[in-house]
Order: structure tokens, then C-alpha cells, then sequence
């Protein structure tokens, strides 16, 4: 465990090192301003672990520009993001910090992130996270999650709901790296891309999470990732059920249903918002099929909203209702 130890007078304060990890690849477009945010903390003890999976552009000239010994950079051999939990794993192993922050080579964080956070796992919590903007590569604003915060506000049980929903932005989270390291570090299920949301199950079987209400992430959509529904429902949905299985956890199919049903709801509006309404139009008619009563009434509004060309968040807005805008 790293601190750094202020004293003023006969007050000693200690405050804990955090680890921002950093893979990218290809990022030439967005590491900069990555690594700026960093730079830009109001909370200054920190260092950025930035592990380059072998990038074809000139990150690495990027990365080099910065002069601050806070920044690491490491290069290696390119292995693609079916290894991602490799890339991960050797930036934990770098790590120095008492905490694990992730932040993707092309994404930002706000000024105070750190700051706002540090003192969430002082407790007995192992993992705590917050609100992410999502914009797009100009910076208009597309949308905040999760999309119900209030609910994670003082909730208790953290495993069932992950089970039915990854509601955990994984630029958000910060992590105590002792519990990290013990659960195996960063896990990767076969032939998927993603490793937060399975290492956010084996974290929530050990421990506590804690829900900060403040922006804390800002993930910048620049691919069509966001509309991805594999991101969403097959993914999460999949693996939890295997999870589950695995440790001998009831599955509550109901939920994870309707859940699928929410995601593909919020998935359709998105590609609304950039202009693809047949795409929009299918993931509507898909979340009907999965979704509760008042579901099916919301997704049946899209599907009319998908075939005449309405702004279905100008109509939301007028109801009163959240706006994805």
C-alpha cells in the first residue's frame, strides 16, 4: 500500500495512491485528451499505468509527449481484444496504487472524479462506482447512466441485480486492488471482448459495492459500440446465467427477460438519435417480445415513433418522462 502523508501542523492526513489503468490501442484520435483528464485531477496522488497493445499509429509518439513521471507506458506485442483480460492483468501487476481506477486510451474523466471518489472505499466496500455522460466525438451530449441512479442509493444486495443487469460503468469504477488481485484480477469469458462486467461478479461475491452520485466517467462514443445490443443483453445475460450456474445461484428468468427487454428499449432510442430507424424499429419489436406490460407499451411507442419520423425524445420530454438527448 503507497500513501502520501500531508502534515500541517499536528494533523496528519494520508492519502492513498490510485492506479488510473489505461489500455488502448489505435487511440491516436483520443489519447491525449485520456491522458489529460488524468493530468487534470484535482486529486493529484495518482499515477496512469498505460499498457499499448501494439498500437499501428503513433499513440506511442503521443504518449511520449507527456512529461510526468506519474505516467507509465508500456508497450507490448499486439494480442488483440479476445486477450484483453491479458492486457489488463499486466497493467494490475504494474500498478502501485492501493486502488484500480479504469480508463480506456478513448475515454476522459471529469475533473473531480478522483477527488469525488477516493473516499468511497474507506469502508468495507470493494468496488464503488458512479454516473457516466456519454457523448459523441464533438462532445454532444448523448445520454447519462445508469439510467435509474436513485435505485443504487442505498441498496444492500449487489449480486442479484448484477446478475439481471451490468448497471456498473466501467470507466466509473474504482476497486481496491488487494480484493482485485485476490478474486483472480481482471476475467475475460471465452470468446467475448469485455472484461469488467465478469470481474464485477466475482467482486460482488466477496464484497460490498458502493454507489457515488456524481458524474464520474465520461465515455466517448465514436463506433457504433453504444448501439450494440451484444453490449446490453446477449453478453451480460449470457454470462450471468453461466455464472450462476457455475455457483450455484438461482436464475431468475422473469428478470432477466424484462431487463433484456429494458436494454434493447434504451438501444432502439439511441439509434433513433443518430437517424438508423430500421435498426431502431427491429430492437423495438425485440424489446416488446421480452419486456413487462408497461414495456410493451413504451417499446410499442417506439415502434410507432420508428415508422412515422416523429423525435421520439421531443415526446418524452413533453410527457415528462427522461430524454436519452
Amino acid at each position: 500500500m503507497m500513501t502520501r502523508v500531508h502534515t500541517k501542523g499536528e494533523a496528519t492526513m494520508k492519502t492513498p495512491l490510485v492506479t488510473v489503468l489505461t489500455t488502448t490501442y489505435n487511440h491516436s484520435r483520443f489519447i491525449a485528451n485520456c491522458i489529460r483528464s488524468v493530468l487534470s485531477q484535482t486529486y493529484d496522488n495518482w499515477e496512469q499505468i498505460i499498457v499499448d497493445d501494439g498500437s499501428a499509429d503513433n499513440t506511442e509518439e503521443i504518449v511520449k509527449e507527456f512529461n510526468d513521471e506519474r505516467i507509465v507506458y508500456v508497450r507490448q506485442k499486439h494480442v488483440g481484444v479476445h486477450r484483453l483480460s491479458e492486457t489488463y492483468n499486466r497493467g494490475l501487476k504494474l500498478a502501485k496504487g492501493d486502488f484500480i481506477a479504469i480508463l480506456e486510451g478513448d475515454d476522459l474523466y471529469p475533473k473531480r472524479k478522483l477527488e469525488l471518489q477516493i473516499d468511497s472505499l474507506a469502508g468495507d466496500a470493494v468496488l464503488s462506482f458512479g454516473k457516466c455522460v456519454i457523448v459523441d466525438q464533438n462532445g454532444k451530449h448523448l445520454g447519462t447512466i445508469p439510467w435509474n441512479p436513485r435505485q443504487y442509493m442505498n441498496m444492500t444486495n449487489w449480486l442479484q441485480p448484477l446478475l439481471v443487469y451490468d448497471f456498473v460503468p466501467g470507466l466509473t469504477a474504482m476497486i481496491k486492488k488487494e480484493v482485485l488481485i485476490k478474486v483472480g484480477g481482471f476475467t475475460q469469458p471465452p470468446n467475448t471482448v469485455y472484461v469488467d462486467y465478469s470481474t464485477f461478479l466475482e467482486l460482488a461475491l466477496v464484497g460490498k459495492f458502493k454507489f457515488v452520485d456524481e458524474i464520474l466517467g465520461i465515455w466517448v462514443k465514436h463506433g457504433d459500440n453504444y448501439s450494440d445490443s451484444n453490449l446490453f443483453s446477449n453478453v451480460t445475460n449470457n454470462y450471468s446465467i453461466t455464472f450462476s450456474k457455475r455457483h450455484g445461484i438461482p436464475i431468475d428468468w422473469k428478470a432477466t427477460s424484462e431487463q433484456m427487454g429494458k436494454d434493447l428499449f434504451h438501444v432502439a432510442r439511441h439509434q433513433l438519435l443518430s437517424g438508423r430507424r430500421e435498426e431502431a424499429l427491429k430492437n423495438f419489436k425485440r424489446s416488446f417480445r421480452l419486456s413487462s406490460v408497461f414495456g410493451k407499451l413504451k417499446s410499442l411507442g417506439g415502434m410507432a415513433v420508428s415508422t412515422t419520423g416523429l423525435d421520439f425524445e421531443k415526446i418524452a420530454g413533453r410527457l415528462g418522462r427522461p430524454t436519452e438527448k
